[in-house]
């Protein structure tokens, strides 16, 4: 082939991937798992069949994948949308929950060009951008959303009387700390603990019920929040029911709530986060 027969070669191939929204950058790789499908791998990562043959030579013509294979896979487009401005946010925070520079944000809000201030309750435009995709392995049942497991809660010893919220179910599909939901980086200040719709959810420790209520602002859907002696302060979100009313009083080990999906949720499960004077802190590190 000469250098003017390459040249031509590339310049279809590029054109090929302009034409199905492929990034030329994409450089995000997965190692394919047994039971994996080409359509599987497509549906999790959120593009599609076609996005990912463009960029692996060896898919070209064909949907086979086989395990072990390592592939290339494209970056997903997410649409604009409109973010409202919650309290402690700001500019720089907003922009970087969505993978944003802060040039970036301000080039598609100008009213905030200058240094002028951005205001709780302000609606911002969350321009279209890029996103790296980030497929789970193909699996079934709990084990699908389970990416650690943890052990069952003691009452004694470290725990100090921590007791685990859902009896029987310990498969925490996201862990605390940052995570990308979406395609947004975000800190997640908690674990989710995957269990069926309308299992019971108990009250960790004894306290006081500090909210009961929808908060789908904030995502969380029904949500109760639990006030302790000590200072510590528990969540359960994403409830399907909530069974306690704010100002009751609840021993350790109450139903308080019934497991969900409601608010920002990718699938039925309790989030459950604990807060010492309100500062995040890892509910297994309690267990």
């Amino acid at each position: 082939m000469n250098e003017r027969q390459s040249f031509q070669r590339s310049l279809r191939g590029a054109a090929l991937l302009l034409c199905l929204g492929v990034s030329a950058q994409a450089v995000t790789s997965y190692r394919v798992q047994p039971g994996d499908t080409l359509s599987g791998i497509a549906a999790r990562a959120g593009v599609s069949a076609a996005q990912i043959r463009a960029v692996n030579a060896r898919l070209r013509g064909t949907d086979q994948v086989q395990a072990g294979w390592v592939l290339t896979l494209p970056d997903r487009t997410l649409p604009a949308r409109t973010h409202t401005v919650k309290s402690g946010e700001n500019l720089s925070v907003i922009a970087a929950r969505y993978g944003l520079s802060l040039n970036a944000l301000l080039r598609a809000n100008p009213a905030y060009q200058g240094g002028k201030a951005v205001w709780v309750g302000a609606r911002l435009t969350i321009p279209a951008r890029n996103a790296a995709p980030s497929p789970a392995p193909a699996a079934s049942g709990t084990a699908a959303r389970s990416a650690a497991t943890v052990r069952a809660a003691s009452s004694s010893g470290r725990s100090g009387g921590w007791l685990w919220p859902v009896a029987g179910y310990h498969g925490v599909s996201s862990g605390y700390g940052p995570r990308v939901l979406d395609g947004v980086r975000e800190d997640h200040l908690g674990v989710d603990i995957v269990a069926p719709v309308g299992t019971p959810v108990r009250a960790a420790r004894s306290g006081r019920v500090l909210e009961s209520r929808p908060d789908f602002d904030r995502g969380w859907g029904w949500t109760v929040v639990l006030e302790h002696p000590d200072g510590w302060i528990t969540r359960y979100a994403h409830l399907s029911a909530n069974l306690v009313k704010k100002g009751e009083l609840v021993v350790r080990g109450q139903p308080v709530g019934r497991v969900g999906n409601t608010g920002r949720s990718t699938g039925p499960h309790l989030h459950f986060g604990t807060y010492l004077r309100w500062d995040p802190r890892d509910p297994l590190s309690l267990y």
